[in-house]
């Protein structure tokens, strides 16, 4: 290893936290020798490492959160909320017509489809007959 070539932040973080092999802790110490920025990088990861050290015994001083009881009054008017919205959308929605069920004012279109459905539905599951039939030049 020579100055051209830095140690990266892993070889380093190894190094540091001493996991790494004899062999290759020497070969590191020789180039932090030469090196003035992987050892500014060594001194910068020693740095954090003491300055992150304390973050497990403030975390375990946190208190602890305890979860919440159930309030009956808001569950129960939560309830009553989607209820009486249910309500208004059953209300709001057009009727439908006798004949079919469906609505006297749907396009050609959408009548078209809702009477093939299941046809759409299996095409859907096989998208290679719809490029085939493309690929013909028949386009439904």
């Amino acid at each position: 290893m020579t100055t051209r070539n830095h140690l990266t932040t892993a070889q380093i973080d190894h190094y540091r936290s001493g996991l790494a092999s004899a062999e290759q802790a020497a070969q590191i110490e020789m180039h932090l020798k030469d090196c003035p920025q992987c050892q500014h990088d060594l001194q910068f990861g020693r740095r954090v490492s003491a300055l992150l050290a304390p973050l497990p015994q403030l975390a375990a001083r946190m208190p602890r959160r305890h979860a919440r009881a159930v309030r009956w009054p808001r569950v129960f008017a939560a309830g009553m909320a989607t209820a009486s919205l249910a309500l208004a959308v059953f209300i709001s929605v057009p009727h439908f017509s006798p004949s079919g069920g469906y609505p006297n004012n749907l396009s050609p279109q959408v009548a078209d489809a809702v009477q093939n459905i299941e046809f759409y539905q299996w095409l859907s599951n096989h998208p290679q007959m719809l490029q085939q039939g493309l690929q013909n030049g028949n386009p439904a």
